[in-house]
């Protein structure tokens, strides 16, 4: 079997994993200073994020309500950041030649339990975005939380698949 092609995807895809993670780290900074820029600066645009999402009415009807929102929004990117940073970490770890270790068994047992915990923290928000949507001001988001818990159902059984492995590979270290 030819592992060149398959060599080469794996460092096409962790120079992509570095783009993604270097982009929500910004995405998440600009979150985080428009956030801050709508509570120290008054009257500017800072309360029409960098997406299309004017919470300027949400400000003025409930400030609880208007910091509830924009913290998801920071966690929730936070969380994604994190995940891409977990599997750049993945990457660093991981062995072409021997794949099934302990140590990159347990990444991807972190990764998946990190984008369920980030899909659960979804859902929780956007049952809040719903309510402030129904009640106070339209926000039109929706963080496809049954995608991501789709993606750490998936993760978790390729955790699975991989922990056997380890196994088997550790016992045919053992024998030989």
């Amino acid at each position: 079997m030819n592992t060149k092609p398959s060599k080469t995807i794996l460092t096409i895809m962790n120079v992509l994993f570095w783009i993604v993670f270097i982009g929500l780290c910004v995405e998440t900074g600009i979150l985080l200073c428009s956030y801050f820029a709508s509570l120290f600066i008054a009257e500017t645009e800072t309360f029409k994020l960098y997406k299309p999402i004017d919470l300027r009415l949400l400000f003025t009807k409930d400030i609880v309500q208007y910091h509830i929102v924009m913290i998801s929004f920071i966690l929730m990117n936070g969380f994604k950041t994190f995940i891409a940073y977990k599997v750049v970490k993945l990457f660093t770890v991981l062995k072409f030649e021997q794949p099934f270790t302990t140590e990159t068994t347990k990444f991807v047992f972190e990764i998946s339990c990190w984008v369920f915990v980030t899909g659960i923290f979804g859902a929780v928000m956007n049952a809040n975005v719903h309510w402030v949507s129904k009640r106070i001001q339209e926000i039109n988001f929706d963080w496809n939380v049954n995608e991501i818990l789709f993606f750490a159902g998936l993760i978790y059984i390729i955790a699975v698949i991989m922990q056997r492995g380890t196994e088997i590979q550790d016992e045919n270290d053992l024998t030989v």
